[in-house]
């Protein structure tokens, strides 16, 4: 049999991410011959399809899936991650941190984050993007994401979890809203038209998803007249328009500063929305990993919203 390596591994993930040859290829910088003979390489030595031709493409076996997540868990290796060291010095470190958080959440952290990380880790990197937060058990575990920034509903027990700072839910709309100003009662909330946030590449938002159900509850649903792919769209699209929008306080108190936006409360109860540090088990002790913990925790509790800190004053 012929000899496996790890680079046929980094080709196969590859294959399962494009679900086309042609497309791995190209990604891989390779030509598409090549890519075939890789993946006839890994069909015989593991005596498995790995991928199948379907109507959608090219769709990965359970053999491939499980072969993916090893690599991930490798690379994680190869890169420093998830590996304890007797000593981690940060101003040498090159760790790659893949970290999950909206696009709202990336840019409050990311100013602060690598201020400080250009500082004292400068040859430390970092891959910030969107992820489904209904798999965020498995992207944690098998490597797809170091860590996560972001809202979760009932994490799974071996994630560990530090909350960075709790938010309501808010209503912005433009300042010289004709119906709007200051506050509204349910009928005026439901008769507007509304924009929100969930379509690809975040398919799947806990937040707004909250919204919907507690309006369920009620006997109720949103006008929703507009659909964009990132939180941070919404101020300047409600600025410009008569639609307004539900966001963490956090970020529409942000906005009432630099647009013409003014932040009211919901008419109707919905839960605190605590934005948290979310890894697995398995880096919980790996030292640079504990250092880039401290970082992000550091900053959360340094960038405080006015409202709150004239209140705890």
């Amino acid at each position: 049999m012929k000899q496996l390596n790890f680079l046929h591994l980094v080709y196969l993930r590859a294959l399962i991410e494009e679900r086309s040859v042609t497309r791995a290829a190209e990604h891989m910088g390779i030509g598409q011959p090549a890519m075939s003979s890789a993946l006839s390489k890994l069909r015989l030595i593991f005596s498995d399809p790995l991928l199948t031709s379907t109507r959608n493409g090219m769709e990965p076996t359970p053999r491939a899936l499980e072969l993916m997540r090893l690599s991930m868990q490798i690379s994680a290796l190869v890169e420093g991650r998830g590996v304890s060291q007797q000593a981690f010095v940060a101003s040498e470190s090159s760790v790659h941190w893949k970290v999950m958080a909206s696009d709202a959440i990336a840019r409050a952290l990311l100013p602060s984050l690598m201020e400080r990380i250009g500082t004292q880790a400068p040859k430390m990197r970092l891959t910030v993007q969107p992820g489904d937060p209904r798999k965020l058990q498995d992207s944690l575990r098998d490597g797809e994401f170091d860590l996560a920034v972001t809202f979760a509903r009932n994490p799974a027990s071996e994630l560990r979890q530090v909350a960075l700072y709790p938010q309501k839910l808010v209503g912005i709309a433009r300042k010289d809203h004709p119906h709007i100003q200051g506050k509204v009662t349910l009928k005026q909330f439901l008769q507007q038209a509304h924009v929100r946030w969930g379509t690809p590449p975040a398919s799947y938002t806990t937040l707004e998803a909250m919204v919907d159900e507690k309006l369920a509850q009620l006997g109720h649903s949103r006008q929703v007249n507009l659909m964009v792919s990132s939180m941070s769209i919404l101020p300047e699209v409600v600025a410009k328009s008569n639609l307004i929008a539900v966001i963490p306080e956090r970020v529409a108190y942000k906005a009432s500063r630099e647009l013409t936006v003014q932040v009211f409360p919901l008419p109707f109860k919905v839960p605190q929305v605590e934005v948290s540090l979310i890894w697995h088990e398995r880096l919980h002790h790996d030292p640079a990993h504990k250092w880039f913990r401290k970082c992000i925790l550091d900053i959360s509790r340094q960038d405080v919203i006015p409202e709150q800190r004239s209140s705890s004053t």
